[in-house]
């Protein structure tokens, strides 16, 4: 959740009817723990999707008990989830409850069957009720800021019991900001590897890995590259194969 909340008081109380949907999800307390900072949410990173495949996973989120107005703490009753943007088409969300109490675990399912292969960083809009001069007001939306990942892959469609050529699956997601997804399916134990080349032909990047028969990916971490176009290749004991993706702010 965000290290803190400094936000403006604008309106009055207001209490909403809420959602007509409430998740089945169970809060991961074992894993989520308050770290006595304002607010956790967690995971990072949720558990990666397949195009096509159903997908029901949990986000667990402990919300703060304060926040800050004119250098001022105050105390956050309760928040509520607003919405949820940036979500893979296919997946929708449910929040366990209409409204967060402080200091209480709770938490938001994220279910459906994705359509569309990316990378998709979440983004949580809440609203927090706070208690000032002993009355509950609605303080202005802000936005979780630890975005929450999730990653689609398209399906590969490949069978490893009747397939005998070695395939590249191409990177996910293209365009990317920070990290890409490069596969391959390797039909016998062979070693396997990837260069990044930038426009002007010059070695960016290089990994190597040795594969028994199976699927496999590369996941690049381009965060440091300058945006623009570069080129892979992927080569094994028979061969290369190239192709390029495009490396975004």
């Amino acid at each position: 959740m965000k290290s803190s909340f400094r936000i403006v008081v604008s309106l009055p109380l207001c209490i909403f009817a809420g959602m007509l949907a409430y998740g089945q999800c169970v809060p991961d307390t074992a894993n989520c723990k308050d770290i006595n900072e304002p607010g956790e949410i967690c995971p990072r990173y949720l558990p990666e999707a397949t195009v096509n495949v159903p997908y029901d996973e949990t986000i667990t989120v402990i919300p703060p008990g304060e926040a800050v107005i004119n250098e001022q703490p105050l105390e956050i009753v309760y928040i509520e989830i607003d919405s949820v943007k940036n979500i893979p088409e296919g997946i929708d969300y449910f929040p366990n409850a209409t409204q967060f109490y402080a200091d209480s675990a709770y938490c938001i399912q994220i279910t459906g069957t994705p359509t569309t292969a990316g990378e998709y960083q979440l983004a949580i809009y809440v609203s927090p009720f706070i208690n000032y001069l002993e009355t509950i007001i609605k303080g202005t939306q802000v936005v979780d800021d630890t975005s929450v990942t999730m990653v689609v892959h398209w399906a590969s469609g490949l069978d490893p019991y009747t397939s005998r050529e070695f395939r590249v699956i191409h990177n996910v997601p293209n365009p990317f900001s920070e990290v890409t997804h490069l596969g391959f399916f390797t039909p016998f134990d062979d070693r396997i590897e990837l260069k990044v080349f930038n426009i002007l032909g010059e070695m960016m990047y290089e990994e190597k890995q040795g594969c028994p028969p199976g699927e496999y990916y590369f996941d690049f971490d381009g965060s440091a590259l300058l945006p623009g176009t570069y080129f892979y290749r992927i080569t094994n004991s028979s061969g290369h194969y190239t192709g390029k993706f495009i490396k975004t702010r």
